[in-house]
């Protein structure tokens, strides 16, 4: 059977059943691969800062920080802040990945403008989707669908009431699922995608998806825009040959698939996507 005959449906992104999630799994996965990446003393430093740095969110200064971003929230009727994450869901997001921040609307839009192409033809991807806040603002553009990768199963089924609720004038796109599943095991569809990620996995983590991104894109070449908000990681961006950064500021950067063309005549009207042939690697 050809490869591309396995292109990820909406089945195959379907939530795991209930009870799938463990805490523990998470975590020990976490550590063998961490340990794999980084080795054993590395690892234990990371994992004994990230502890720390979960901790100290239980200080007053810390707490009363969480509910410095609720405007979007009061003007949407929704819950996206990380005003009221449960301690357990924020230390186990922070000791695996990192910890829960909702993106700024205004900083949203900017990565968007950002981007040089129409959004009908694509599917926006959010990694490690927590709330839902980047979901709801993506539906305010002509994506052809929006998908949000969540593991942790409290975010998620907040992130599914929001969408639920939440409506307003401007929204262009309500076709909004979001899968429960560890983004290493997420199969990304054979789509134009715009994958959005607001540094939410470790530095191990974060490597490993970008290698399933690449496999993806080699096995079915299209154009995809990754856009990073908080660039921590960018270094591992910066040296992938089949990526070409094309916009960026302080705070983000947007790259692309070097090797796709994007037929121009599609921004007239006629949606036209054309691949060059390319030898990846």
């Amino acid at each position: 059977m050809d490869d591309r005959d396995s292109n990820p449906t909406r089945a195959d992104l379907a939530a795991p059943t209930a009870g799938s999630f463990s805490s523990l799994r998470a975590f020990v996965r976490h550590w063998r691969e961490s340990v794999r990446y980084f080795g054993w003393a590395r690892s234990l430093r990371e994992l004994v800062g990230a502890a720390w740095s979960a901790l100290l969110e239980l200080l007053p200064s810390r707490r009363k920080a969480r509910f410095g971003d609720l405007d979007y929230d009061w003007e949407h009727s929704v819950d996206t802040t990380r005003s009221n994450v449960g301690f357990r869901t924020q230390f186990l997001a922070g000791v695996t990945a990192r910890p829960y921040f909702a993106t700024e609307p205004w900083l949203f839009h900017q990565i968007m403008q950002a981007i040089p192409v129409g959004f009908s033809q694509f599917t926006f991807v959010d990694l490690g989707s927590g709330k839902g806040r980047v979901l709801l603002m993506a539906s305010d553009y002509p994506f052809k669908r929006i998908v949000g990768v969540e593991f942790m199963p409290d975010l998620r089924r907040v992130a599914e009431k929001n969408i639920a609720s939440y409506s307003n004038d401007r929204q262009r796109c309500r076709q909004i699922e979001v899968t429960c599943i560890d983004a290493r095991d997420f199969r990304f569809p054979f789509e134009p995608l715009v994958v959005y990620l607001f540094n939410p996995f470790s530095e191990s983590t974060f490597a490993q998806i970008l290698e399933n991104l690449r496999r993806s894109i080699e096995q079915a070449p299209r154009p995809v825009y990754i856009a990073y908000r908080f660039t921590e990681f960018q270094h591992l961006l910066a040296r992938a040959e089949w990526l070409e950064k094309i916009a960026g500021a302080e705070q983000w950067a947007v790259y692309k698939i070097a090797a796709v063309e994007i037929d121009p005549g599609r921004f007239l009207g006629n949606a036209h996507l054309f691949i060059r042939p390319i030898n990846f690697f």
